[in-house]
This record gives C-alpha cells, sequence and structure tokens, in this order.
C-alpha cells in the first residue's frame, strides 16, 4: 500500500453484486436467445440453403455459448472478489500516517516507561511509589498504540492482501470476448440472394471453441471453496447448501454437485446432512454377469479396462484384476484336472453350470441325500460347503477315515477308497489355496480403494490415518467373504431344491447389492464400510478411554 491507494470495500462489494445481477440476467436472456436458434434444426426444408441456414445458426449458438462462458468466468470471479472484502474504507492517505504516528507514540510512551523505572530504582524510598505509578501509566499507553498500530497495520495488509488476491480475476473472460466479437463481425460478411448461401471465415469458430474449452468455470468454482492447503471448507460449503444455493450460477450448481461426490461421507453429511450415495445398478448388473463364471468375470474386466482408459489408476487396478481372474480360473481348472482326473469336471469349474438341481448336488458331500430337501437344509449346506472351501484338509487323515468308514472292503479296493480320498482332499487343499490367494488379492484392492478413500478424506478435512487403511481393508475383505457365503445361502433357500447353480450365483449378487444399497440410503455406508468404521471406532475410542484413565 502506498497512500495513494484507496478502496472503499463496500461500495465494490455493491458492485460485485450489481455484476453479478447484470450478467446472471444477461445469461437468463442469452439461454432463450439460444433455445430459438436451437430451433432451426427443426426446419423441414432440405438443400444447401436450409443446410447453410442451420449452420448460421449452430455458428451463433457457439458464440452465444461462448458469451455465456465469459459471463459465468465474471460471476465466478465477481463472487470471489465479494468474499475477499469486508466493510472498511482503506485509504492509504489515513492508515499509513496514522500507523506510523501510532508506532512512534508507542515508543514514546515505552522510553518514558523505561525512565520511569530507572528512577524508581534511584529514588528515594518514599517516591519509588511515585515513579511505579507512572511506570505503569506510560506501560499501559504504550500497550493502546501498539494496539492501535496493529489495526492500521491489519488494515495495510488487508489492502495488500486484496491487491494480491484479486491480480489474477477477471483474465479468462476477456479473449473470449474478443473472439466473440470477432466472431460477430465474420458472421455478417456475406451472403447469396440467390443460393441463400451464408459466408463466413471458419477460422474464428476454431479460436473461440478452444479459448472457451481451456477455460473451466466449475474447476474455478472447486478452487474458491477450497483452502490454501487443498481442503474444502465444508463451513462454506454448508452455507452455499443452507442460504445461497437459489442464487448460484448454473456452472456453480454443477460444481457444487461434483464437490459433494468428491466429500469424504463423514464430510457429506456436515455440508447437507446425508451422504450422497447413487445406486450403483451398473455394479449388479456387473456381478450378476459375473456370476456366469470365467467368461463372465474376463468379459467384465475387460470392459472395466476398456471403460477407464482416461484413468491410469483406475485402469491398471482393472488390468490386475482380469489377471487375478484369469490366473484362479487357470489355477482352478488345472488343479481339478491334475488331482481328478477329470477333464470335464475340469471345464466345469469355468462356468456356473444351468443344470436343474446342479446347486444342490454341487453343496451336497458324496452320498448325501439330493432328494425332498428342505430350504432350510439347503441354507445350511450352502453355509457349511463355503465355510469348508478356506480349510485345509490333512491328506493322511483324509484317506484313514475313508478307509476306517469302508467296513466292507478288502484289499485293493480298500486302497483305492483311501487313494481317491486323498487325492480329493489334495484337491480341496489347491482349491482352498486359490481362494485364499484370492482373497489376499481382494485385500490388496481394497488397500487402494481405501488409500484412495483417505486422499478423499484429506480434501475433506477428515482424519484417515495408515494404521486405519489396512484396518478397514482388513475388515472389508473380511465381511465381503461372510456376505458371499451369506448371501449364496439365502440365494439357496430362496431358490429351492430344483435351483441350477447359475441361477443362485445370480441371485445372490441381487441379495449382497440389495442388502449394501439399503444400508447405503439408511447410512450412506454398505455394510462392509459400517462394520470396519464400528471397528476402527470402537478399538479408538476404546484407547482413548484406557489413555485418559491409565495415562492421565
Amino acid at each position: 500500500m502506498v497512500e495513494s491507494d484507496y478502496l472503499d470495500q463496500g461500495k465494490l462489494k455493491q458492485q460485485c453484486h450489481t455484476a453479478i445481477s447484470v450478467f446472471a440476467a444477461n445469461n437468463e436472456k442469452l439461454s432463450g436467445l439460444r433455445r430459438t436458434y436451437n430451433s432451426s434444426r427443426d426446419v423441414t426444408f432440405t438443400g444447401k440453403g436450409a443446410e447453410s441456414f442451420v449452420g448460421h445458426c449452430d455458428n451463433y449458438v457457439v458464440l452465444i455459448d461462448a458469451i455465456m462462458t465469459a459471463n459465468d468466468c465474471d460471476i465466478a470471479d465477481n463472487k470471489t472478489l465479494w468474499a475477499m472484502l469486508g466493510t472498511e474504507i482503506l485509504d492509504g492517505s489515513v492508515i499509513l500516517p496514522r500507523k506510523s504516528e501510532a508506532k512512534q507514540k508507542e515508543q514514546d510512551e515505552r522510553q518514558k516507561a523505561d525512565d520511569a523505572k530507572s528512577n524508581r530504582d534511584s529514588a528515594p524510598e518514599d517516591e519509588k511509589g511515585y515513579w511505579d505509578s507512572k511506570y505503569q501509566d506510560h506501560l499501559g499507553m504504550a500497550d493502546i498504540y501498539e494496539e492501535e498500530y496493529n489495526y492500521w497495520k491489519g488494515l495495510e495488509e488487508k489492502f495488500d492482501q486484496i491487491d494480491t488476491d484479486s491480480k489474477g480475476l477477471f483474465k479468462d473472460s476477456k479473449p473470449i470476448r474478443a473472439q466473440a466479437t470477432q466472431g460477430l463481425k465474420e458472421l455478417s460478411r456475406d451472403f447469396s440472394q440467390k443460393t441463400f448461401e451464408f459466408f463466413y471465415n471458419p477460422l474464428w469458430k476454431d479460436g473461440i471453441e478452444k479459448l472457451c474449452n481451456q477455460v473451466s468455470v466449475v474447476d474455478k468454482c472447486k478452487e474458491k471453496w477450497k483452502d490454501e492447503n487443498g481442503v474444502y471448507n465444508l463451513a462454506v460449503l454448508n452455507d452455499i447448501y443452507k442460504n445461497k444455493v437459489n442464487n448460484l450460477s448454473a456452472p456453480e450448481v454443477k460444481a457444487f454437485t461434483e464437490v459433494l461426490k468428491e466429500l469424504h461421507p463423514k464430510a457429506q453429511k456436515q455440508v447437507i446432512g446425508h451422504a450422497v450415495k447413487d445406486a450403483d445398478i451398473q455394479g449388479l448388473i456387473k456381478g450378476i454377469i459375473k456370476s456366469v463364471g470365467t467368461g463372465g468375470k474376463v468379459g467384465v474386466d475387460a470392459y472395466n479396462i476398456a471403460a477407464s482408459d482416461n484413468d491410469k489408476g483406475s485402469r491398471r487396478v482393472a488390468g490386475f484384476k482380469l489377471v487375478q481372474d484369469v490366473e484362479s480360473a487357470f489355477a482352478t481348472w488345472s488343479g481339478t484336472l491334475v488331482y481328478s482326473g477329470d477333464i470335464k469336471k475340469a471345464n466345469g469349474m469355468l462356468y456356473s453350470s444351468v443344470k436343474k438341481g446342479s446347486f444342490l448336488e454341487l453343496i451336497s458331500e458324496k452320498g448325501a441325500n439330493l432328494k425332498n430337501v428342505s430350504r432350510v437344509e439347503i441354507a445350511e449346506r450352502s453355509l457349511k460347503y463355503d465355510a469348508e472351501s478356506y480349510l485345509f484338509k490333512n491328506v493322511k487323515e483324509a484317506g484313514a477315515e475313508a478307509v476306517k468308514n469302508a467296513d466292507d472292503l478288502t484289499g485293493e479296493a480298500l486302497r483305492k477308497v483311501g487313494t481317491e480320498a486323498e487325492r480329493a482332499a489334495k484337491l480341496k487343499n489347491f482349491k482352498a489355496g486359490v481362494k485364499w490367494a484370492g482373497a489376499i488379492a481382494d485385500f490388496a484392492f481394497n488397500v487402494v480403494d481405501n488409500f484412495e478413500e483417505q486422499e478423499q478424506a484429506r480434501i475433506s478435512g477428515v482424519e484417515m490415518t495408515n494404521g486405519r487403511v489396512v484396518a478397514e481393508s482388513v475388515i472389508e475383505t473380511g465381511v465381503d467373504v461372510v456376505l458371499s457365503i451369506g448371501g449364496t445361502a439365502l440365494a439357496g433357500f430362496i431358490l429351492g431344491s430344483g435351483a441350477p447353480v447359475l441361477a443362485v450365483g445370480a441371485v445372490s449378487v441381487g441379495v449382497v447389492w440389495t442388502a449394501n444399497f439399503l444400508m447405503e440410503i439408511a447410512i450412506g455406508k454398505d455394510i462392509a464400510e459400517l462394520a470396519s468404521d464400528a471397528v476402527c471406532d470402537a478399538s479408538k475410542a476404546v484407547a482413548s478411554f484406557t489413555s485418559k484413565v491409565f495415562g492421565g
């Protein structure tokens, strides 16, 4: 600040408010005009003249879009400037002299206080009280002048801060308006009355679209709502939601909507009172497709890779999942072939059977009853089958148990039963290994997801430590396994003894998806997230309580 600087903040705030209103009203009129020009596409005439007319109207739409973009830029910048301003008049000819004067008076008073203290030390005993009083008086006045100095200095710093922060404002709209003006000149040049064709230089259009693409009003709004550390100001967002959401421009509404989805669920609740969750219909469809078998999983993985071509992180994760599913399928197929010697059985591992009653056959032990089995027993067998699929069987014990139960066999037949039991146990061990490898891979994917959530929490001002990331990943992996087992059992109960494996798999996916969706509607979290947060928060609370009781 220099003495010639002058800023009436209140007046400038009013000017910002007026400018916002003018630009908003202008955009409203332009929007109506844009609809009018867009209606040219309803023209039913054909030929070069009609095509040229429609193209001419499209060019005006481009110009209107550019002007509206420039207006949106200026609206956003006016709101940014408005938020910087207070109410005081910042007059350099008043602030700087008064600041210097206050500083000089403070120094004078402190010098007088030092003199009084020195006089007090050398004064007779009956005069010490007088000099003590003088010392305190001068010291008090010095503190008053220091406060006055800080007040004027604060106004000076306020001006300098506004001057610095506002230098980047109102620059984006200028080249767009200049290009739009040039475009208007180009559009009005030539017209053939014979062919009804409009002629213009197309370069202006390329230039204006390039300029508009370089300016993202949405991104400008997002940055405006962050602090210097890149963290969203939840108080500002909450104020927008409660009081000003109706006064937002179209880009600001879009930015606010996008920001809500970027926030951590805890931060979303602070801003709007509940978490924002969209129904993951695509996730449900993908889950059902994956339940078909290896082909479905590979197809979904390939789609995820293709759909994430603009996001290297997501593409990499999708690629790893594809590798995981292919390796898991090959391992299951080859292990089944090696330990069973049955190529048909091995091939059956690659897809879900559509044979009636195949699910009951799958989950039942050899020789178990497959007729008139109750729905409850189907669920029980399903739970037992899935739970045991994670258990490793002792090969020797399996062989001994088979021999022990074969009371009516002797010799070679008895040894054959023992060998078959050992081979079956080896196959179960192999499949259990594949299951655990899959669970470990799922844990790794959960870690990646939770580290992304950690970044989401950071920009939302929510604390999430690395330890919590790992803990949540472990719990979520376990809960996902339990949900999968429970969902399959429930699907078997619903469909009954005649259900094929394919149908049970599809219904199981739907059951788990529905449970998670209902939970997200209720509290904004799926079941795995709820469980991990509950355990981690409880552990944190216990640790905090213990520390206060025993460590305080």
